[in-house]
Parts: C-alpha cells; sequence; structure tokens
C-alpha cells in the first residue's frame, strides 16, 4: 500500500521499510520489519488461516 503521507506508519509506529503488519481473525497483530521473501509471506499467510488454540 503507498502510504504518501505517512499515515498508516505513524498509526502502526512504523520507523523503517520494508515493514509488514500481519493481523489474525482476533485482531492480534505481528511486526515484521525487514525484507521477507515468497515462502516467508506464505507461510505467515497461511499460519494466519490455521485456528488458533483454545486456552
Amino acid at each position: 500500500m503507498f502510504d504518501e503521507q505517512g499515515d498508516i506508519w505513524r498509526q502502526y509506529k512504523i520507523s523503517s521499510q520494508p515493514a509488514w503488519i500481519f493481523t489474525d481473525s482476533n485482531g492480534d497483530q505481528e511486526r515484521v520489519i525487514g525484507a521477507l521473501s515468497d515462502s516467508e509471506i506464505r507461510k505467515k499467510l497461511e499460519d494466519l488461516q490455521k485456528p488458533k488454540p483454545v486456552n
């Protein structure tokens, strides 16, 4: 996503790029700062689709 004004960066407190924010169905977020390979991105997205264990 193109964030010309930096609004999204400020909202998520991102200080450098590339930056990734993965959000699951519960709204829990994982931040990753730095480059990710295609396989790493695919794995993160697959993990987000898995049901979380109930505590």
